[in-house]
């Protein structure tokens, strides 16, 4: 025995709305359980429509008297003009002490970190200037001098007709 699967909500909906599937409503036209689920869909429907429509026909005196009323709350809503008095006199109080704090700033202590950090600058220019010409006199570099040493002794032991010596470290 084959059990039938009736259509959901959704392809009831369609069904109603013209857009249902071939297949839900050849079955919905087929069915007399979905049949019957639609006729009720419609006629709830139908209510809903003449429910929504008596409670949005209202008599012209009632939307006069819902302007008015709304009307009122947003005359009262509106803030005195003593707030903005009050706004305007902290913003210009505040823009005063912001200019007199930029005018009367002692322009010394602007000068002295810059003069600090351009001696500071020159002394580790001088350093770094030191430093280059200390290596461009050396023969080798400090960090390739172990490797010239190794280099020196192994020429040193290639030639048959010297002696080895060890001479260490050259200054």
């Amino acid at each position: 025995m084959k059990s039938t699967q009736h259509c959901d909500e959704d392809a009831i909906t369609a069904y109603l709305l013209g857009i249902a599937g071939r297949t839900d409503a050849n079955h919905v036209d087929a069915c007399v359980d979905c049949y019957a689920r639609v006729e009720r869909a419609r006629i709830q429907m139908k209510e809903l429509r003449v429910a929504a429509g008596e409670l949005t026909s209202r008599p012209e005196h009632f939307w006069t008297r819902q302007r008015a009323a709304i009307m009122d709350r947003v005359s009262d809503a509106k803030p005195g003009i003593g707030y903005r008095w009050v706004w305007a006199s902290g913003v210009s109080l505040a823009m005063l002490a912001l200019l007199l704090v930029l005018l009367l700033w002692p322009r010394q202590s602007h000068q002295l970190p810059t003069q600090v950090a351009q001696v500071a600058q020159d002394i580790q220019d001088d350093q770094l200037l030191t430093q280059i010409e200390n290596d461009v006199q050396r023969p080798v570099p400090r960090a390739l001098e172990p490797a010239t040493l190794l280099v020196h002794a192994r020429n040193d032991m290639a030639q048959p007709n010297k002696h080895h010596t060890s001479t260490g470290v050259q200054q």
